[in-house]
């Protein structure tokens, strides 16, 4: 069972006052994403050592939509929240549905020397390959993006042709750590178009349980509609 609840942060004069702090430089064309983090969690963060059941994406500054296992409680009085919604589509093999993505994509290597699993942004490896130079950046970007799209769908339950999606604002992010620890970085890319339902409880899963990584930074939930 999973909730779909749209949070906006509160207008009121006290909340309004902690908006630059929260959000940071995202008023001013920032990663609003990144900030997002800590407000989102709030709305989760009943016990210490909880861990991740939620989904989430921005849809304007201080803005959210939220797929959640559990309903949203707002402790601290920051947003509105809407009432959540079970999520719960009636979807059918052969279903055609526009969807938007932001996503992380990468793939996971097994390290030679310390015998672990890695993971690799898709787009940054191809580039780093001066062999694939020939291709200008926006086309490798474009190509690694709807190959790692392709390889979601044939576990999640969908397939996609490249004709039909578009591909955008892949941008690297740095998340600073307080601690000695080197700080997060990773990257995101907007998938948006049409893509056709093939194992409809395998894609709900996956919409549920969310696409690539970084998903506590706003990456992973597919939004969809009847194409």
């Amino acid at each position: 069972m999973a909730y779909l609840s749209q949070v906006q942060l509160r207008r009121s004069t006290s909340v309004s006052a902690l908006i630059p702090l929260l959000l940071g430089d995202s008023q001013k064309g920032g990663n609003s994403d990144l900030p997002g983090h800590h407000l989102i969690w709030s709305l989760f963060a009943d016990q210490n050592d909880r861990k991740r059941d939620f989904l989430w994406v921005e849809l304007k500054v201080g803005k959210y939509l939220v797929l959640s296992k559990r309903i949203p409680t707002d402790h601290h009085r920051l947003f509105e929240v809407s009432q959540p919604k079970l999520f719960q589509p009636h979807i059918e093999e052969g279903d055609r549905l526009q969807f938007r993505l932001r996503a992380n994509p990468v793939v996971r290597r097994r390290d030679p020397i310390e015998n672990k699993l890695r993971k690799h942004d898709v787009v940054m490896e191809v580039l780093r390959n001066k062999s694939n130079r020939r291709s200008s950046r926006f086309e490798q970007i474009r190509k690694q993006g709807i190959l790692w799209l392709e390889r979601q769908g044939l576990k999640g339950g969908f397939e996609c042709h490249e004709s039909e999606i578009r591909t955008e604002g892949y941008r690297q992010h740095v998340v600073s750590s307080k601690a000695k620890s080197p700080s997060l970085k990773f990257s995101t890319l907007e998938f948006e178009g049409v893509l056709t339902v093939t194992q409809p409880s395998a894609f709900l899963s996956s919409i549920v349980q969310g696409f690539g990584s970084s998903k506590s930074y706003g990456c992973g939930l597919m939004l969809i509609r009847r194409a």
